[in-house]
């Protein structure tokens, strides 16, 4: 997955929903980064959807590779497994209204996104820094900073 662009959508994405994740605890640290915040909070169920996408379709590719991803680079490996277990979560979280106001008729979506985001959000923070972390490695990778 040399240069790959949904790689690195998956990448760019995960950055932004992990800060999203983390952001009382961002905020918490850095108080003047909340401007900056609020401004990505506008876009949180783009990213979410985006997120849940790009991650699922990520995994799905390399699904056949699975074994062998282990025995050439563990590091690799396991921040991409990171990136996408945790973005894959997350996007749930954030894009499952989006996707739920999209879905025709009555249906059961939005109360189980509600009930999704009640058991997701104490870990919130967690798949945040996760997240980032994992897709930050990923990032180093893919501009062959790691090797």
């Amino acid at each position: 997955m040399d240069h790959d662009v949904l790689l690195l959508i998956n990448i760019i994405l995960g950055l932004l929903g992990g800060v999203l994740a983390a952001a009382a605890m961002i905020i918490s640290k850095k108080p003047d980064a909340k401007q900056y915040i609020d401004k990505l909070a506008a876009y949180q169920a783009l990213i979410g959807v985006g997120l849940l996408a790009v991650s699922l379709i990520n995994f799905l590719r390399a699904l056949k590779f699975l074994t062998d991803m282990f025995k050439i680079n563990l590091m690799w490996s396991a921040s991409f497994l990171c990136m996408v277990g945790a973005g894959f979560v997350l996007g749930a979280l954030f894009g499952m209204p989006q996707i739920a106001k999209w879905i025709p008729g009555e249906s059961s979506a939005e109360q189980k996104a509600v009930e999704l985001s009640k058991k997701v959000a104490p870990y919130q923070a967690l798949l945040g820094i996760i997240l980032v972390i994992g897709s930050f490695i990923m990032l180093l990778y893919w501009l062959h900073i790691l090797k």
